[in-house]
């Protein structure tokens, strides 16, 4: 037997145990949680569709934010179609069928760029494990999950449309692409570079229908572009999606050491500077264009910088970016001019930062979304139990450790809304907060529910007899041990989960933070230096009673 043959069918073996067990964690005890999951309850979970841009959509004018993806969790919605109520199993599922999908599609893709079985399968799990990709796959309701899928396939028939020219691959192309975009608005930015540098580099040497290909892709942008300005920019309400309360360019350096240093080094550190190179190369040289290796760099960058205009920050916003980044990263590291000091330091640089901060973090959020809906559902079925049974005739009180009234306003509506799902009326309990607050804005909701958190400013006071409830949703606190035997002095711990199998968020961001955290002044956090002090992000729930 062929040592190299036995060899490459073990490396395959082991592979596809990989993808069966991070499919089947996928879809290990599914539930709703406390994220955008609500979304869920008045719509799929009550015999409804999830249609944002309807007029009968219960909970906000999507359109009025300024958000345009017309096709978000409409595959949700298939399994509406045998069930008045489906069951969270299937919604995971679905996510599990295309991580498998997906999977296969970076192989193939991946196969045209490298022979290398053991780089492709590496990379691959790499992939897997980037908070950019293990958030998506165990949160509901993720677009880039949905955005980068289609834009593999679009890729793939990419690919296949160059080689063989055949009409088939060219209408699947345009087809993906346009899914990809109406899926996540930043998507015509990737798909429109794309085309847009492939045509401009290989206007001479490229046939007809290659052009063609790509005017086709150029012209889903644009018209995406013109949906958006006559739909959603003539119709924007007073608050939008990117509103900001902090400093902006506060928020902008923050939002470049995030993404460099936490959550996508390879994206800031290796292929935004690739594509610079290479711009300088080509435009300032005169060098050779490389037209599709090209135009990789350019849709990546593309993607990426978008979110530095929009100046936000999410750890996987940028997923979608690394369908055009790690094929066009193998071809130009693989090439002489990139074997030099720099480039070498630049590899370097990323792969400390990956090991130290980006992995670490992407299995905390692997275990922290398996376990917080399950948390989150014990800590509900309790909390209704325990107010049928100890408040028979009078309305509780519960209040959100370290929750405010303003950027917390959304934890308290989650709350809310799933106690009212699982059948405790809102005469049976109030929400209410003891944290000091500024900037505080209306509840983007046509639901207004009558609790005391959403109708006036002024902070309460924790009685005796009411509920305080120590969540992962605190910005304020971190539950450490201590902290939580500290408030035993004046509560009894009524009820707690535990999470024994949850990574911990352990990572050089956190050490850095929490340096910086025993060094700032009340003023400077409130400015938005650090506004988060729950470090750890524990997805566990403590109930706590006023003794």
């Amino acid at each position: 037997m062929n040592a190299g043959w036995l060899r490459q069918n073990l490396l395959t073996a082991i592979f596809s145990l990989f993808i069966a067990g991070y499919a089947l964690i996928i879809i290990i005890s599914p539930a709703l949680g406390p994220t955008d999951d609500f979304i869920f309850l008045r719509t799929l979970q009550s015999g409804e569709p999830i249609l944002y841009y309807s007029a009968d959509f219960p909970y906000y004018d999507t359109a009025g934010l300024g958000r345009f993806t017309p096709l978000a969790a409409m595959e949700y919605n298939f399994f509406g179609l045998f069930s008045s109520s489906p069951s969270p199993f299937w919604y995971y599922f679905f996510h599990a069928v295309q991580f498998a999908l997906l999977i296969f599609l970076l192989i193939k893709i991946l196969k045209h760029f490298t022979e290398s079985r053991l780089l492709i399968y590496a990379l691959t799990i790499l992939i897997s494990f980037l908070p950019a990709f293990t958030i998506p796959f165990f949160r509901l309701q993720m677009n880039e999950r949905d955005v980068i899928f289609f834009l593999a396939a679009f890729l793939l028939c990419c690919l296949y449309y160059l080689k063989t020219q055949k009409t088939t691959y060219l209408a699947l192309g345009v087809l993906f692409a346009n899914l990809a975009i109406y899926y996540k608005e930043t998507a015509f930015i990737a798909i429109g570079a794309f085309a847009f540098s492939y045509l401009l580099l290989s206007w001479r040497k490229s046939n007809l229908k290659t052009k063609f290909f790509n005017g086709l892709l150029l012209l889903s942008s644009f018209a995406y572009i013109a949906i958006y300005y006559f739909y959603i920019y003539l119709n924007l309400g007073e608050t939008t999606y990117i509103s900001a309360i902090y400093n902006k360019y506060l928020v902008l350096f923050k939002n470049i050491f995030n993404y460099t240093f936490f959550s996508d080094p390879i994206i800031i550190l290796l292929l935004l500077p690739l594509t610079a190179w290479r711009a300088y190369k080509v435009f300032i040289k005169r060098e050779e264009t490389k037209p599709f290796y090209d135009s990789l760099l350019a849709a990546g960058s593309a993607y990426a910088l978008a979110f530095f205009i929009l100046n936000i920050y999410g750890p996987y916003y940028m997923l979608p970016a690394y369908i055009f980044a790690v094929p066009a990263l193998i071809y130009f590291f693989g090439q002489p001019e990139t074997k030099t000091f720099f480039w070498k330091g630049a590899i370097f640089l990323t792969a400390l930062v990956l090991v130290f901060n980006t992995l670490p973090t992407g299995l905390h959020y692997l275990t922290y979304y398996k376990y917080l809906p399950i948390n989150f559902n014990k800590t509900l079925d309790f909390l209704i139990q325990n107010i049928s049974s100890e408040h028979p005739s009078e309305r509780a009180n519960i209040f959100m450790d370290g929750v405010d009234r303003a950027t917390g306003r959304g934890a308290y509506f989650v709350l809310a809304e799933f106690l009212r799902f699982k059948g405790l009326s809102e005469k049976r309990f109030d929400l209410k907060s003891n944290v000091e607050t500024e900037n505080i804005s209306p509840l983007e909701s046509k639901i207004q529910f009558p609790f005391t958190v959403f109708q006036r400013d002024e902070i309460d006071t924790i009685k005796s007899g009411d509920y305080l409830i120590v969540s992962p949703q605190s910005t304020k606190i971190n539950p450490s041990k201590n902290y939580l035997e500290s408030l035993k002095k004046n509560y009894e711990l009524v009820f707690q989960t535990r999470s024994p199998l949850a990574f911990p968020n352990i990572n050089l961001k956190i050490l850095v933070k929490y340096l910086l955290l025993k060094r700032m002044s009340q003023a400077q956090k409130s400015g938005g230096a650090l506004i988060n002090e729950n470090l750890m992000n524990r997805p566990d729930y403590y109930v706590f009673v006023k003794k």
